[in-house]
C-alpha cells in the first residue's frame, strides 16, 4: 500500500494519475461529443424532411403560392372596387360625425393646460372620404403586397 501511495507521488505516479484523469474526462467528454454528433445529425434530417416537405406542398417553382397571392389579390381588389364605386357615387352620405361630448364650444390643447373658446362645428366622415382614402391609401397597398414577388425565405 505504501508502494502505490509513493508511487503516485513520484513522477512515474504522477504520468499514471494524469493517463488515469485523461482516459476518465476523455471518455466523459467524448460521450459528449457522440450525444452532440447525435442531434446534429438529427436536426439535419429534420431540416431536409421539412425542405422536401415544403417542396411537395409549394412545389419546386412555387407556383401555388403565387396563384394563390394573386386570387386573393383579386377577391380583395373587387370587394375594395365595389365599395369605392358606391362610395363615388353617393360621396355626400356621412357615415360618422364627431361632435364635442359635453356641448361646450371650447378647444382644449395639453390635456386642458390651454382652453379657448371655438365654435362647434361637428366633423362628418361621408363615403367619400372613404373613396378617396381608398384610391390613395388602400390600393397601392394591396398592389405592393400582392403584385410583387414574394421572395424565398
Amino acid at each position: 500500500m505504501f508502494e502505490l501511495l509513493t508511487l503516485f507521488f513520484t513522477g512515474g505516479g504522477s504520468a499514471a494519475l494524469g493517463s488515469i484523469l485523461k482516459g476518465v474526462f476523455g471518455s466523459i467528454a467524448d460521450s459528449r461529443e457522440h450525444k452532440y454528433q447525435l442531434e446534429l445529425q438529427r436536426d439535419a434530417a429534420n431540416n431536409a424532411h421539412a425542405i422536401e416537405f415544403q417542396k411537395a406542398l409549394h412545389g419546386e417553382d412555387g407556383s401555388y403560392v403565387r396563384t394563390t397571392r394573386r386570387i386573393l389579390a383579386i377577391i380583395l381588389m373587387l370587394s375594395f372596387s365595389t365599395i369605392t364605386i358606391l362610395c363615388t357615387i353617393y360621396p355626400s352620405v356621412p357615415l360618422v360625425t364627431l361632435t364635442n361630448i359635453s356641448g361646450e364650444a371650447e378647444r382644449s390643447f395639453l390635456f386642458g393646460l390651454f382652453t379657448f373658446p371655438a365654435k362647434q362645428t361637428p366633423v362628418a366622415v361621408t363615403t367619400g372620404h372613404i373613396a378617396l382614402f381608398a384610391c390613395t391609401v388602400v390600393y397601392p397597398m394591396v398592389v405592393g403586397f400582392y403584385y410583387t414577388p414574394g421572395g424565398r425565405r
